[in-house]
C-alpha cells in the first residue's frame, strides 16, 4: 500500500519540486559553510596569540556594537510584521529606521496575503530591516505621491530614502509561488536587507531578479483588474526622497481633498 506522503506527491506535484528545491538550496549552503570553515582554518594556522588576542578583542568590539544596534531596532519596531495606522507613522518610520520594507496592501487583493506570510517569516529572521503595511486604500496622498500603481506593491526606504519600488510579483518571477527566500533574495539586491545565502534556483544574480513565468498584480489604474501578459519593469522612483516630504508635511484637508 502506498504511503499518504507518496500518495500526497502523485495528486501535487508542486510537492515533489518544493522538495527538490529546498534539498538542493540545502546543499548549497552546506557547500559555501563548508568553504568559509576551510578558509578560516587556513587563517588560523598562520596566528599567533598576540594576533588571537587582538582578534578576541575586536569581536568583543563588534558583539558590543551589534547589541546597541539589535536593542534600538527592537525598540522602534524591528522583529514583527505590523500594520501602520496613518500616514504619519509611515515618515515616523522611515525617519527612525535605517532600512524600512512597506507593503502597500489592499484586504480584497488576495496576493497581498502572499507578502504578508513571507514578511511575516522574514521580520524576526532580518533585524536589521522593518518589515510594515499599510492599506492603500486608507492612504491616497501617499498611493499618489510615491506613484503607488499596482498591488501589492513594495517599497524600499534605506535611509529616509526611497530607493525603489517592486511592483507585483514581476521581480520575484511573476508567478504566484515563491518562497521567502526569494523575497529575501530580491530586497537584498535593492540593499535594505542582509542575504547571506546562496542565490535562488532561476535567480539572475546581476539583475537581482528571478527569471520571469508571468506577472501578477492588480493594476490600480484598471480599477482592480488582474493584468496578464509578458514582464513590465516595475517603477524605479530612485530619485524621489522622503525628506522632500517629511519638511513641511501637512495632511491634505476636507476641503483639500473635494478640490
Amino acid at each position: 500500500m502506498a504511503s499518504l506522503s507518496n500518495m500526497e506527491g502523485d495528486l501535487d506535484p508542486r510537492v515533489t519540486k518544493v522538495k527538490a528545491q529546498y534539498e538542493k538550496t540545502l546543499l548549497k549552503v552546506l557547500e559555501e559553510k563548508e568553504k568559509a570553515m576551510d578558509e578560516q582554518m587556513k587563517n588560523l594556522e598562520n596566528m599567533d596569540e598576540d594576533d588571537f588576542e587582538r582578534l578576541r578583542e575586536k569581536r568583543k568590539l563588534q558583539l558590543q556594537k551589534l547589541a546597541v544596534i539589535r536593542e534600538k531596532n527592537i525598540r522602534n519596531g524591528h522583529g514583527r510584521y505590523m500594520e501602520l495606522s496613518d500616514q504619519k507613522e509611515f515618515f515616523e518610520a522611515s525617519k527612525v529606521s535605517k532600512n524600512v520594507v512597506v507593503h502597500f496592501f489592499r484586504g480584497a487583493t488576495w496576493r497581498c496575503d502572499v507578502i504578508n506570510r513571507h514578511f511575516s517569516d522574514l521580520a524576526p529572521v532580518h533585524l536589521e530591516t522593518r518589515f510594515v503595511k499599510i492599506d492603500a486604500e486608507k492612504s491616497p496622498f501617499l498611493v499618489e505621491r510615491l506613484g503607488i500603481v499596482m498591488l501589492p506593491s513594495i517599497l524600499c526606504i534605506k535611509d529616509g530614502k526611497t530607493v525603489h519600488t517592486i511592483a507585483g510579483f514581476d521581480e520575484f518571477g511573476g508567478q504566484d509561488e515563491f518562497s521567502a527566500e526569494v523575497v529575501a533574495f530580491v530586497l537584498a539586491h535593492h540593499k535594505v536587507l542582509k542575504y547571506d545565502g546562496p542565490a535562488p534556483d532561476d535567480a539572475d544574480e546581476e539583475s537581482g531578479m528571478m527569471r520571469p513565468g508571468g506577472p501578477q498584480s492588480t493594476d490600480l489604474r484598471n480599477k482592480g483588474a488582474i493584468r496578464e501578459g509578458g514582464m513590465e519593469k516595475s517603477g524605479t522612483n530612485s530619485d524621489d526622497e522622503l525628506d522632500a516630504y517629511l519638511e513641511g508635511y501637512e495632511e491634505p484637508t476636507a476641503d483639500e481633498d473635494q478640490n
